[in-house]
């Protein structure tokens, strides 16, 4: 490959990475949107059941969209059963984890769906960087 062709091919996908990322975020933002109410509903009655929730998700919930992923990522370590530290000296109570791994499917489905989405978006941003670095530092 020349280095015309090379300098080509990482210009266009830095591009064509950049605008995916944001149709994805875009897209993103839509699902989390469509399941609010869930989501709001979710945190009512966990907040009701009277377990803790840590200080990530409570600033998040006040930064809109910019914050869904940390948002939902609290609750997906206790559907998974990692150990999360509440301060330095306490974990988590054992209540919280059993509340989350009871809920029914329709309720913490999506957000599981939304995490694996994010993740992926943060996959594909990585790659983007890698793409403007090389292209950056290969085609001066």
């Amino acid at each position: 490959m020349s280095q015309v062709n090379m300098c080509n091919f990482f210009m266009y996908g830095s591009v064509f990475l950049f605008f995916l990322i944001g149709l994805l975020h875009i897209y993103a933002n839509f699902v989390f949107k469509r399941n609010k109410n869930k989501y709001d509903d979710f945190l009512d009655e966990y907040e009701q059941a009277g377990l803790q929730l840590d200080l990530t998700t409570k600033v998040a919930s006040h930064m809109g969209f910019y914050a869904n992923y940390q948002k939902l990522a609290f609750f997906m370590r206790l559907y998974r059963g990692e150990k999360i530290r509440f301060s330095r000296n306490e974990f988590v109570r054992r209540e919280a984890y059993e509340f989350v791994q009871k809920q029914p499917s329709y309720k913490i489905g999506w957000m599981k769906g939304l995490l694996h989405l994010y993740r992926v978006i943060y996959f594909i941003t990585a790659l983007f960087f890698t793409f403007m670095v090389v292209f950056i530092h290969a085609c001066k």
